[in-house]
């Protein structure tokens, strides 16, 4: 495993991204580039190497391939195989720390965020699962729609970019910087949490989580509060929308289809809640961020 460091004291300079989908079985072509690439899976597999390292780029999967490393397919990958491509470059000479430096980095980062609480670069890891995928997902295709809307602004879609980076960085790093010793209560909730993210799209009420984890409401109540901001109903809705928002910018589902899968029996309930939420109604959504560049060869 390797990580690009990169400073972001400036945006990172997006080339071009699209959306690749193939209905019919597909492999990637060899070939050596001058640039970076980022691929994000979203259906099906992509099988790709970058010279004798191999990878499987699932849903929610995140690969970096190097400029000047020879990189293809090593296997087809299914009809309907579909992901997300950025290619991108830095400023200066890429600075490329191996799994070791990256351990001595996040040592000092970690002193370093005692004292100051930020760092001013990120680091993009090779491969990584996109846990929070849903935000991933929304600012991906803010991106493509700005990417194609031919903005006037300059570094419009190089804002976007670099705080998509900067996502995947804060996912990598909250898995290596040693955080603070805490509470076996927040150990606890984080299994709350982990749960709650699963089955948020079932009809899940406060009884039913203080029940799965042997708590009273008031007391379930009072931990959401304390470490999300939110109460237990709010975060579950919290999720449904975030997955709501990615339907709808990434898919030609109707707002019907969006309500069922984000976890809503009522069309007209979702609704309310999508506006109270976004404000703006899931077809407004949907018409700020509509423009992709999709390509299939």
């Amino acid at each position: 495993m390797t990580y690009l460091k990169v400073n972001v004291d400036a945006p990172i300079q997006l080339i071009s991204a699209g959306e690749f989908i193939s209905e019919v079985p597909w492999k990637h072509m060899s070939r050596s580039i001058e640039n970076f690439e980022l691929i994000l899976g979203v259906r099906e597999t992509v099988y790709i190497r970058e010279e004798q390292e191999h990878f499987e780029i699932g849903e929610g999967d995140i690969v970096l391939l190097y400029p000047g490393r020879t990189h293809g397919g090593y296997q087809e990958s299914l009809p309907g195989v579909t992901f997300y491509w950025f290619h991108f470059d830095v400023s200066t000479t890429p600075n490329v720390l191996s799994n070791e430096e990256m351990k001595q980095e996040t040592r000092a980062m970690d002193a370093q965020l005692q004292r100051h609480g930020f760092v001013r670069d990120i680091y993009i890891p090779q491969c990584v699962r996109a846990g929070n995928g849903d935000r991933i997902h929304i600012i991906v295709n803010q991106i493509l729609h700005v990417a194609n809307s031919h903005y006037l602004t300059h570094h419009s879609v190089n804002y976007l970019f670099t705080s998509l980076l900067i996502e995947i960085s804060e996912l990598a790093l909250s898995r290596l910087i040693s955080s603070p010793a805490s509470p076996q209560g927040n150990v606890s909730f984080n299994k709350i949490i982990e749960w709650t993210r699963i089955h948020a799209e079932e009809p899940i009420t406060v009884t039913d989580l203080a029940r799965k984890f042997n708590y009273n409401k008031d007391y379930i109540s009072r931990l959401f509060k304390q470490n999300t901001g939110m109460r237990p109903l709010e975060f579950i809705h919290s999720i449904r929308i975030n997955k709501a928002k990615e339907l709808i910018s990434r898919t030609d589902m109707s707002i019907r289809q969006v309500a069922e899968e984000s976890g809503y029996t009522d069309e007209k309930y979702f609704m309310r809640m999508f506006k109270k939420i976004v404000n703006m109604t899931p077809s407004q959504y949907r018409n700020a961020y509509h423009k992709t560049f999709m390509n299939k060869v």
